[in-house]
């Protein structure tokens, strides 16, 4: 019997309080985020390299990257390679993963599936991962071309999400479109703080947008209450 049932089973029944907590982390999430922003803006030296590396990637997809000569496979193979890892953290096992030049791919899951494999591409920046691991490697800390490199990978994933969002996804639909509109606007925003704020200051930079962010939130609670 696959263990996969059982986080299958938790996330079917925590999806829909899930769904209700992201919609109420949605005004404590965009302050945050505003918050963070100021910070880099005020703190612009030490993000030079990861903003520069974003707005190449920008002026690159725009010229270049976007075009239809340049097919789809890479950002279809991110897309399937998400679904994938999110396949591995809930245990079930995937079997296949097949990526075409310009006409989609498919990633086979043995388990049953659930919502957090299916909407992970839309929120989670899976080509970020190698460059903020790397970021904090001895060897690597404080090289330019790692933080220029999280910037790209990040501008290349909200680019990639924008045009990979929208009610044809296969995804969204297994999903539920009510269901995706109150998780996913939340969870990026949540992410791009989260990232802004690792770029500026690493991994204790994160944890404390995450905190910030909670605090945010419990005093959002306590005026309703």
């Amino acid at each position: 019997m696959s263990l996969a049932r059982y986080p299958n089973f938790a996330l079917r029944i925590s999806k829909w309080p899930i769904a209700l907590l992201m919609i109420t982390l949605l005004p404590a999430s965009v302050m945050s985020l505003l918050k963070i922003g100021v910070q880099v803006l005020g703190d612009l030296d030490s993000m030079v390299y990861c903003l520069l590396g974003a707005g190449l990637y920008l002026v690159l997809d725009y010229t270049l990257f976007s075009k239809r000569f340049m097919g789809s496979s890479f950002s279809t193979f991110e897309h399937e390679l998400t679904h994938a890892l999110f396949a591995w953290m809930t245990l079930h096992r995937v079997t296949k993963l097949k990526v075409t030049w310009s006409s989609g791919g498919m990633v086979e899951i043995v388990g049953g599936g659930n919502w957090l494999i299916s909407l992970a591409p839309y929120w989670f920046p899976t080509l970020c991962v190698p460059f903020m691991l790397m970021s904090q490697a001895g060897q690597f800390t404080g090289m330019w071309w790692v933080s220029a490199s999280l910037g790209a990978s990040y501008c290349y994933h909200l680019l990639s999400t924008w045009r990979e969002t929208h009610r044809e996804q296969t995804d969204i639909q297994q999903t539920g479109f009510l269901f995706a509109w109150l998780f996913l606007p939340s969870a990026n925003i949540i992410m791009t703080g989260v990232i802004l704020a690792f770029a500026q200051g690493g991994v204790d930079g994160a944890i404390h947008f995450i905190a910030k962010l909670t605090l945010t939130y419990q005093e959002h609670l306590s005026y309703l209450g």
